[in-house]
């Protein structure tokens, strides 16, 4: 530990001195040096913190390579990033190292993407950082590399209405019921729980609960879609009944993650789910700014199952190298290093003199900390000397290591994707009407029914040939 806090001080003062006084405009170019362009979202090059990084990175590198690179900052238009970047992409303005969230199968479709596969496959840094879905997802499709945890939803709760309620951590969906109503009964006026635009996040907490583990459950002898299995029909029962009781929020089919943070932070909804780490810790942060009050991290519930399913089928974001880049070479250094503990340094703990200082050889972290986050990767595994996380941030990532499971998922393959965007917008339809109350529980039947002849007969004798 000693030697990485020395290596953090060394790392720290280097790139302090160099740019702690400001951030310069324009990355130096002269003879020897490696321009990269890159496209990011929420990366914009207007705000002088992001410039700040990016020379600090470029000092990291050269430091730790000797390689001279200068970087750059593309911006993409206003609007749906993916979309927007796609259009951009395809008009022929193509940056050396690209950030994609969705859209990024019409790219790499058209050659544009560099295949991953072997320089991972030779790298020491990536196949120590790399966790075991990671490897399953590049293996499946090697277009994309994303360094982080699994993306599952861990469910957060304000803590004082948690406490009013006995203060006891759920443990089964009993237990959470329990929980929820007595919430209610407190607090009328508010909802116990929302999600964004379908119960994607609630499911998180409650899916393995009734028995579905994985995207596709085996059923007497074969598997079965988890959506049009029975397990889903018991768990929209159960969400009927919240949504009925005012436990779930109406408006969860409409909310966006904006306002459903919005809803914690006035007092409209008790608990909602966020990705484990440092989202739950500014949750925390700004409830408490907002009303005084922090949250606290509760686990999956247990039932026939407890757990997380962490798909293998692909990435849904991550970063991917041009095919038009003159040094891939270079741009893949560049990925490896931000992984190292070097470059995790950089894009963890941001730029000094604004997110932390260095007072008497120890990092102490400001104000605007809460304003930063990881631009490239967040290894889990890497032992931050002084740490990043709060209480629920770790707990959040506690639970991810503990409850974990792995999903044995595919990709879709093209020519039946728009099959199943079909059979998804179905299932999204039935769905809300069931929980709404609109529909009984009983039309569960007849939506398995149209599922299977809007085409998931097809899908599934896909599914069961591939995972046989």
């Amino acid at each position: 530990m000693k030697k990485k806090v020395l290596a953090l001080l060394t790392l720290l003062t280097l790139t302090s001195a160099l740019f702690a006084g400001g951030a310069q405009e324009e990355a130096p170019v002269q003879d020897g040096v490696v321009s990269i362009k890159i496209v990011a979202k929420d990366f914009p090059d207007t705000d002088p913190a992001n410039i700040a990084h990016l020379r600090n990175i470029e000092a990291g590198f050269e430091a730790y390579t000797g390689q001279k690179i200068a970087l750059e900052l593309v911006p993409v238009p206003e609007g749906a990033y993916g979309e927007k970047l796609n259009l951009m992409l395809l008009a022929g303005n193509i940056p050396d190292l690209i950030y994609f969230q969705g859209g990024d199968e019409v790219i790499a479709n058209q050659g544009l993407l560099v295949d991953l596969g072997p320089y991972i496959k030779s790298s020491e840094v990536m196949q120590d950082v790399l966790m075991d879905f990671n490897k399953d997802r590049l293996a499946n499709y090697p277009y994309l590399l994303w360094l982080a945890p699994p993306r599952a939803r861990t469910a957060v709760i304000r803590e004082d209405w948690f406490n009013e309620a006995g203060g006891e951590i759920p443990v089964t969906v009993d237990d959470y019921t329990e929980l929820f109503r007595s919430i209610k009964n407190n607090h009328p006026e508010a909802f116990v729980m929302t999600d964004t635009g379908n119960t994607g996040r609630m499911d998180f907490t409650f899916n393995h609960a009734f028995g579905l583990n994985a995207t596709w459950v085996r059923e007497n002898g074969a598997y079965v879609y988890n959506k049009v299995s029975e397990g889903s029909r018991n768990k929209l029962a159960y969400y009927q009944k919240m949504y009925a009781e005012g436990i779930l929020d109406p408006e969860y089919v409409t909310t966006k993650w904006d306002s459903m943070e919005d809803k914690l932070y006035t007092n409209q909804v008790a608990m909602v789910y966020g990705t484990a780490g440092i989202v739950l810790d500014i949750y925390n942060d700004k409830l408490m700014e907002n009303q005084g009050v922090g949250v606290v991290a509760l686990p999956p519930a247990k039932g026939i199952g407890q757990g997380y399913s962490v798909s293998s089928a692909k990435e849904t974001r991550g970063w991917g190298i041009s095919t038009t880049s003159k040094n891939p070479d270079v741009v893949f250094e560049l990925l490896e290093f931000l992984a190292t503990d070097e470059g995790q340094t950089l894009d963890r703990y941001g730029v000094e003199g604004t997110h932390y200082n260095v007072v008497d050889g120890k990092v102490e972290f400001t104000e605007e900390k809460e304003n930063w986050w990881p631009h490239f990767h967040e290894v889990m595994a890497w032992d931050a000397p002084t740490p990043l996380l709060g209480e629920n941030g770790l707990k959040g990532w506690e639970f991810i290591q503990k409850y974990s499971v792995g999903d044995p998922d595919f990709p879709i393959p093209e020519e039946l994707s728009p099959t199943w965007d079909a059979l998804e917008n179905l299932y999204k339809e039935y769905s809300y009407k069931i929980i709404s109350g609109e529909y009984s529980i009983d039309k569960f039947d007849e939506f398995v029914s149209q599922w299977y002849d809007l085409g998931g007969t097809k899908v599934t004798d896909y599914a069961n040939e591939v995972m046989k």
